[in-house]
């Protein structure tokens, strides 16, 4: 009883405040935000990949890492490498993508429609020559690896007890924020399909239903995950890395001239409660433009009324 109490009292003090969000969607925006989440200030392309004629380039890269491995970061080093890599900050510019991923997910955990073939990850992936796995992708780690077997496969390490610290404070706070879930029910144009998405992920993935059973199988996901990848890549396909390993090792086994800059390094800690502030405050936006509508359609219906009964 006594080691039950002192573990959670230990996951208390390591967890963020509850109000993390709200603390940071309270401060200003950084004036150099724009540069630093150049993606989610992206316009809005709308495509839909169903109709996509399917793959345009070859599929050459995997990152089938966990979140907060550095995926970001690995997708701006593979872009520096003369890729174009999928990360799931690419939603910001086309938010109708969590629709397919949503029908991979279904289709996969809850047993919803037909499992996904090449041809639809063609659809879904087929303008992107490399993948960093982010949430939902790391989900289908042994399908990509199967449907794309000229692909080579990265794997990025972390201490578990440091990375299980970072996906407490980051993803799951996230995922259970009550101000987003509250956002998201307002806005079921742009935060609204995102956390239906990643709800789905945490859902059927991750296999977990609040906060602490997120945080309770999060060491035990980490291990499966890094085992299955292992167990379905064929060895001379795959890349392990450590996290901070820089461009050498990743450079040799792309057949790639190191570049000259150094390694990207982004979304630490606080460039993610940033970049969720500013999800939030869009939401925020787009659920006063929902209630202006609302509103006026409100207003219109009772005009025509008082105008209908008055005319009689």
């Amino acid at each position: 009883m006594s080691s039950h109490s002192n573990s959670s009292s230990s996951n208390k003090n390591n967890a963020p405040p509850q109000d993390a969000l709200r603390s940071a969607f309270s401060k200003p925006i950084p004036k150099d935000a724009h540069s630093r989440h150049s993606t989610f200030y992206a316009p809005q392309t709308n495509i839909n990949r169903r109709a996509s004629a399917g793959r345009t380039v070859p599929m050459a890269v995997l990152n089938l890492s966990m979140p907060r491995t550095g995926t970001m970061s690995m997708q701006r080093a593979l872009n520096i490498l003369g890729h174009t890599c999928y990360h799931s900050s690419l939603f910001f510019a086309n938010i109708t993508d969590c629709a397919m991923w949503d029908e991979a997910l279904d289709a996969k955990f809850f047993g919803k429609g037909p499992q996904f073939t090449r041809d639809d990850w063609d659809q879904l992936l087929g303008e992107y020559s490399a993948v960093s796995a982010d949430p939902p992708a790391v989900a289908f780690a042994e399908e990509l690896v199967n449907v794309y077997p000229e692909a080579k496969v990265i794997l990025v390490e972390r201490d578990v007890e440091a990375w299980a610290r970072s996906f407490s404070e980051a993803i799951v706070a996230s995922t259970w924020s009550p101000l987003m879930h509250r956002i998201s029910d307002w806005d079921p144009w742009f935060v609204g399909p995102m956390r239906d998405t990643h709800m789905r992920w945490v859902r059927g993935w991750i296999r977990a239903n609040s906060r602490e059973e997120m945080d309770a199988v999060s060491r035990e996901r980490y291990a499966e995950h890094y085992a299955l990848v292992r167990i379905v890549t064929p060895p001379e396909r795959l890349l392990e890395y450590r996290l901070g390993d820089g461009w050498e090792p990743l450079c040799e086994f792309l057949g790639k001239e190191v570049p000259d800059c150094e390694f990207p390094r982004v979304n630490d800690s606080i460039a993610l409660w940033e970049l969720l502030a500013l999800i939030a405050r869009r939401g925020m936006r787009n659920a006063a433009m929902r209630l202006l509508l609302l509103g006026g359609i409100g207003l219109l219906v009772s005009f025509v009324a008082w105008w209908t009964w008055s005319r009689v």
